[in-house]
């Protein structure tokens, strides 16, 4: 155990922080226990910026349902486009194409879908101009479910588009699939699941602009005191974009080492690969508490 600025290093055993990418911490198993049993929702079916979505169990799982639809070969591929350009993919969007088919992240004769990441938050530029190809167009949202760029919102260029409900919502798991063709999909849940993601979403949804506005805040205040210790933002949201992490620059340090050191502290966090470049929770029920904690913790690490 070590002693730093008035926060414990190297805690011992299950005392260690617990500061997620999402804003779920334990308190709310016992409270989304409550909102199943007392907020039942009456509607069929839910619905994210006017249109219906179908509940999955998380946006991975959504993916795996619209590729499973497709009727992929294996030597197909999906083409792989994000907001940054950089080479960093998650594994799990990665994984869940392989059992279907290849991907790359450029066209080519063998491109059969189009996936299109809006990176942490941030937007795309410009997904329609991706339909004159003649090819499905997949939008994940993951991070992105209430970023918008130019009015408009992930979906809207795209056939498809996947959204997790735990990256936004205090939720462990969930997500939504959108169809532009308003295919339904079956979510393969049961019942009892999906009457507690559906109750969850439209409890947390409702507080939509409140979750927006906090989130901004939070980012606000990490990009000023991480640019204040000489890391710079990575991103600077657009006025419709809504920050799903915080994303920083550190050029010449150690970040494999940050992140095992991090993680070790209990903070979700990776490196950017590609770049040198670090992500870090950014997330409505976070404090300046967290956020002085978060950088002592790095300014410790890589200064």
């Amino acid at each position: 155990m070590e002693f730093l600025n008035g926060y414990i290093k190297q805690a011992p055993d299950f005392r260690s922080a617990a500061i997620n990418i999402s804003p779920f911490g334990s308190d709310d198993i016992f409270r989304n226990n409550y909102i199943w049993r007392h907020y039942k929702s009456e509607e069929e079916a839910v619905e994210l910026n006017g249109w219906p979505v179908t509940i999955t169990e998380s946006a991975t799982s959504a993916l795996d349902l619209i590729l499973d639809s497709l009727s992929l070969r294996p030597k197909d591929e999906v083409w792989i486009l994000t907001t940054s350009g950089n080479s960093y993919i998650s594994g799990c969007v990665t994984r869940t194409i392989e059992k279907y088919c290849g991907w790359s992240r450029q066209q080519s004769a063998a491109t059969a879908v189009i996936l299109v990441n809006h990176e942490f938050g941030f937007i795309y530029p410009d997904v329609k101009s991706l339909q004159k190809l003649g090819l499905p167009i997949i939008e994940d949202a993951a991070y992105s479910m209430y970023s918008e760029l130019d009015g408009g919102q992930p979906g809207s260029g795209g056939d498809f588009a996947i959204f997790s409900m735990a990256k936004m919502f205090p939720m462990q798991a969930g997500g939504l699939l959108f169809s532009s063709k308003g295919r339904r999909f079956n979510s393969r849940l049961s019942n009892d699941a999906l009457n507690y993601f559906k109750s969850c979403f439209v409890f947390y949804h409702q507080h939509r602009e409140q979750i927006i506005k906090a989130r901004k805040e939070v980012h606000r205040q990490m990009a000023e005191v991480f640019a204040e210790a000489g890391f710079a933002p990575r991103f600077e949201p657009g006025v419709g974009e809504v920050p799903g992490a915080f994303l920083f620059k550190a050029e010449g340090h150690d970040l494999e080492g940050l992140k095992h050191f991090l993680q070790g502290e209990g903070i979700e966090c990776s490196v950017f690969y590609g770049e040198d470049a670090f992500y870090l929770p950014c997330h409505q029920n976070m404090t300046r508490g967290h956020i002085d904690y978060l950088l002592t913790l790095v300014k410790d690490f890589l200064l």
